[in-house]
């Protein structure tokens, strides 16, 4: 789930123009999916198929200008909106039967080097597994995010990013240079802003809000941009942390029954203190099953 906020804040007054969304409305009508339609039943349910969400309309985006009509289209008619990129929010934030419109950005997936924002451009729709094989095949290059392939980068990197290479390397949005949001102000008027991290962008507080501060809060995320900082290098492949050759993943299963409380206490001890310096190597959190 990427964020969003319908009505109740300003837009900021004037900024950057997002690049290839328009400032406001305007064009055809983006793509839309209703009840009776073949697409809908399959695009109102998400990973957790607990959830069943009733939405009057999806709205598949294509383009940035479809997530500004809809947001426009979504405050000015006080429907609830909610937003999904790849789907595996597990509450019922966006397949809940209260969301009137669902804007689904599976279709916004661009994966590719930016030159004039000297950064790598990611679409709220790209899957990790993608956004990981076109940066490692492309450039040599790596962002410390998640390890599920299917997961959306949208709702993931808003949250912060967390994933194997997050010890060595920090979150994904530590990386994070760029953020394209359609936001709408009191009147229901939506517009697409581009704020980045640069210390004299006018925005540059909204571009620090989704360095961690979750989905849900401040407007629909389209785009993002990613360049470490205080690299000054115009080689892409320097511009972000170098890849890996190899990941070495090994998961440990310990029985519940013998995980009393010392023994717990002593696992995350143990596991608090295994840290890169300590042990010369990286090591990550894998997914501990208790039976």
């Amino acid at each position: 789930m990427t964020a969003v906020l319908v009505g109740g804040v300003p837009a900021p007054a004037a900024g950057p123009a997002s690049v290839g969304g328009p400032a406001s409305v305007g064009g055809a009508a983006p793509p839309t999916v209703r009840p009776g339609d073949p697409q809908y039943a399959d695009l109102v349910r998400g990973v957790n198929q607990r959830w069943v969400g009733r939405p009057g309309q999806v709205v598949v985006a294509t383009s940035t200008a479809d997530v500004v009509q809809a947001v426009q289209q979504a405050a000015r008619s006080g429907r609830r909106l909610s937003v999904r990129s790849g789907g595996h929010c597990f509450e019922n934030f966006v397949s809940d039967p209260a969301v009137e419109v669902l804007v689904d950005l599976s279709g916004l997936d661009q994966i590719g080097f930016d030159p004039t924002r000297r950064a790598f451009v990611v679409g709220v729709g790209a899957r990790l597994e993608e956004v990981n094989r076109r940066l490692f095949t492309g450039w040599g290059v790596a962002l410390p995010a998640g390890s599920c392939p299917s997961v959306g980068v949208g709702g993931h990197i808003a949250g912060g990013g967390y994933g194997p290479l997050s010890r060595l390397f920090g979150l994904t949005v530590d990386h994070l240079y760029a953020v394209e949001v359609v936001v709408a102000d009191r009147s229901g008027l939506a517009r697409a802003v581009v704020t980045t991290r640069d210390a004299d962008d006018p925005h540059r507080e909204l571009w620090w809000g989704h360095t961690g501060g979750g989905g849900g809060n401040f407007g629909v995320v389209t785009r993002y941009w990613f360049r470490s900082p205080g690299v000054a290098s115009p080689a892409p492949r320097r511009l972000l942390p170098r890849a890996p050759a190899e990941l070495l993943v090994s998961t440990v299963i310990w029985p519940w029954a013998a995980m009393d409380r010392a023994a717990f206490t002593r696992l995350l001890l143990n596991y608090s203190r295994c840290t890169p310096r300590a042990t010369g190597r990286v090591w990550w959190r894998t997914t501990s099953t208790a039976i």
